[in-house]
């Protein structure tokens, strides 16, 4: 129960830190963020200024509702004042057509932005390949942006020539005018045409059907008509003027037709009142706005972007196919008419040949009389006609327009891209954030030991102790300040110091090694203090005579942290024996700067007398049996009742007796002396110590059944870590 709950406790504890967790890691890590971030910076700033500048020239234009000045509203459509319109026209300033009557305009195939440098060739003029990647160019660098609740539009051009910018947009617009006017008159001058061809038949017509009743007439010498002719006449005159009827009919649904066949759903008058047509309208509208406003946040290929642009075009091709179905009644209604015309000339034909047959002559010269009549009444309705469109055609040559230019294009300043600031501040964070992904990225890649939390986790067992790293500059980073506040220090006690000082630097090199000795006022010295009071602490002093401390791994640290350990020791007048028996790679006796003979290999192998083994140190109450010379076996030598005997005559002579061994993952030195020994010390290497060697070495104890008091993290960055309190204390003491 008791280890449930410290599980718990420590999960949340862990809850609890994550936030400092992280804020550590990027502190840890602050030059690959610094880094990453310089570089983002760097970059940016290198494009900004190698990159060409472009200039923006805008200008406005207004669209008003177009005035309704036509009466000849069955030919011609009414504009209504919808949203549909609008969008049209936005669609329209930036459509290919328009595009390629301001490149012809200005010929923009001559400068250098739209030909990529080479001169153009009247074949390449000719190639649609090039046009078309002449349009796209130009559509690509183009901008049409409505401003809302207004009629104003405000379009742009993007250019390296802030000239040829301004030119652009100047051009765009007059064009654009241009194609409304052109194309609001092209139906107006089509029915002009046509009713002028029909108005010249039908004046042939009717003056060849007087000559032909004068002629008659005279021949025939007409006075009074029977009872029975004037029945017939009356007859005939009925269909004849059925026949008028519908050949007036039948030419202005000729007319109609020939007026919208090719004209889009704006333009026809019976779309307005198509409740389809208007709602397929509404959704083309809708659908237009909701794919306006996705596409300043998304891409093409986005997939709502993709549903929405196929929705679009469903509606604008239902729309479309409405349109055709009005188009293709219009026709039916003309075809229907022109049948009914040529029944009714078929009937009045009949009746022509039944006054024939009668052999009244009064009666045909009627018939005639009132078809040159009825052709009469037609031409009038003709002429009508025509003068009215006549009119609205001729109101071309005053250049009317809907369209109105409020602002033109000025020359622009100032270039629109790069904006440096904005590139690098937006570098910036890019790179701030990139760097913080990939410092939390190789955190996750980095498998090493960095806290006492990895160790209790990958080890389970405790941490004893934390030795800071240390560094060529370390004593000017303030790690020697000493723990009392020299303004405290008596005369006497500074100038002891001082001497220490000065001794120090002279004969101790920037290493850790003994530096509890040479700078026992150190964090180093009092970190080493700390790791002896947690020894001292972990039980009696009877189970921790003879201690081994080893590593999982090579170059770790644990040669120096012994060292300090039994300086620390011996500090406390306590006799120690430092028993170095690591023979593969034997260091003790250079920290102390001894000869490396006479040592424990000699005792293992030819039994040396002890006393020559046990050799003082330059630090009172510290004595060092060092290695001697290497031998081919050591792990046999390690585990011989020889070193046995050297154990247990050592303690007896000694209070603690402390064993450097080879690496436990490498060599079974660790795991043969283990046996012989109160216990086990583990020195790991912050951040360079793989999590699964300290899970292999703990596996390798509990095999052996080992017992083991804790581990030393050695070489830890305390500044990147949450050791606050050392380093508050050490800048309190500092000043």
């Amino acid at each position: 129960m008791n280890n449930e709950n410290y599980v718990e406790s420590q999960a949340t504890a862990a809850d609890e830190i994550d936030l400092r967790k992280y804020i550590d890691i990027i502190v840890r890590r602050r030059w690959t963020v610094i880094s990453v971030t310089l570089i983002a910076a760097a970059i940016s700033l290198i494009i900004s200024f190698v990159t060409r500048p472009v200039y923006k020239a805008s200008g406005t234009v207004m669209i008003e509702k177009e005035p309704n000045i036509l009466s000849f509203e069955d030919i011609f459509q009414i504009e209504t004042f919808r949203d549909d319109y609008f969008q049209t026209q936005y669609k329209l300033l930036q459509s290919r057509s328009l595009a390629e009557r301001t490149i012809e305009q200005l010929k923009l195939w001559e400068k250098k932005e739209f030909s990529a440098g080479k001169e153009v060739t009247p074949d390449d003029l000719k190639n649609p390949v090039f046009r078309r990647k002449l349009i796209d160019r130009f559509l690509s660098r183009l901008e049409v942006k409505p401003i809302r609740m207004t009629r104003l539009v405000e379009v742009s051009f993007k250019a390296g020539d802030p000239v040829l910018a301004s030119d652009c947009v100047n051009a765009l617009f007059d064009s654009f005018i241009d194609m409304n006017i052109e194309s609001k008159y092209e139906t107006t001058e089509q029915a002009t045409e046509f009713l002028t061809q029909q108005i010249n038949d039908l004046k042939r017509e009717i003056s060849e059907k007087e000559q032909e009743l004068q002629r008659y007439g005279q021949e025939k010498d007409i006075v009074l008509l029977s009872e029975k002719e004037t029945t017939v006449l009356d007859k005939l005159n009925e269909v004849n003027k059925a026949l008028t009827e519908a050949q007036i009919d039948r030419v202005r649904k000729e007319a109609y037709y020939n007026s919208i066949k090719n004209a889009s759903p704006d333009f026809i008058p019976e779309a307005l009142n198509n409740q389809l047509i208007q709602r397929l309208r509404e959704d083309y509208v809708r659908l237009s706005r909701e794919y306006a406003k996705m596409q300043e946040k998304f891409q093409p290929d986005y997939p709502e972007m993709q549903r929405l642009k196929a929705e679009l075009d469903s509606a604008r091709e239902l729309l479309k196919n409405e349109t055709q179905r009005l188009v293709q009644a219009a026709y039916s209604d003309y075809h229907a008419s022109l049948k009914k015309e040529l029944s009714l000339r078929e009937l009045f034909e009949t009746h022509k040949e039944e006054a024939f047959r009668l052999n009244s002559s009064a009666i045909l010269y009627n018939s005639l009389k009132i078809e040159i009549e009825n052709k009469k009444n037609l031409l009038e309705s003709l002429l009508k006609r025509q003068s009215e469109t006549g009119l609205s055609a001729r109101l071309k040559g005053l250049r009317t327009s809907n369209v109105r230019i409020v602002d033109r294009a000025d020359i622009p300043i100032h270039p629109y891209s790069p904006k440096k600031l904005r590139n690098l501040l937006l570098a910036l964070f890019l790179g701030l954030f990139g760097g913080v992904g990939l410092a939390l990225v190789m955190e996750y890649l980095d498998n090493t030991i960095k806290s006492a939390e990895d160790v209790e986790r990958y080890s389970r067992l405790p941490t004893l102790g934390v030795v800071p790293a240390f560094n060529g500059d370390t004593i000017l980073d303030g790690h020697y300040y000493a723990y009392r506040s020299r303004e405290d220090e008596s005369e006497d006690r500074k100038k002891k110091r001082n001497e220490k000082e000065e001794t120090a630097a002279g004969t101790e090199p920037r290493s850790i090694e003994l530096i509890s000795y040479f700078a026992p006022e150190s964090t180093f010295a009092e970190s080493y203090r700390s790791l002896r009071t947690a020894l001292l602490l972990s039980g009696p002093l009877s189970s921790l005579k003879s201690l081994i401390i080893t590593s999982p791994l090579p170059n770790e640290g644990k040669s120096v942290t012994i060292s300090n350990l039994a300086v620390s020791l011996a500090q406390m007048e306590k006799k120690v024996l430092l028993v170095d028996a690591d023979l593969r790679r034997p260091k003790q006796y250079r920290i102390f700067n001894i000869k490396n003979h006479d040592g424990l290999s000699n005792f293992l192998t030819i039994g040396v007398d002890i006393e020559k083994l046990i050799k003082p140190t330059i630090v009172p109450f510290l004595y060092l049996i060092n290695s001697g010379p290497i031998p081919p076996n050591p792990a046999e030598l390690l585990g011989s009742e020889r070193m046995k005997e050297l154990l247990e005559r050592a303690k007896e002579d000694f209070d603690f007796v402390l064993i450097d061994t080879p690496p436990l993952l490498s060599v079974t030195d660790s795991q043969v002396l283990g046996k012989l020994v109160d216990g086990i010390i583990m020195v790991v290497h912050a951040e360079k110590t793989p999590r699964e060697a300290l899970r292999q070495a703990r596996e390798i104890i509990d095999l052996l059944q080992l017992k083991t008091f804790g581990v030393v993290i050695n070489a830890l960055n305390l500044d990147n870590r949450g050791y606050y309190y050392r380093r508050y204390y050490r800048h309190y003491y500092k000043k």
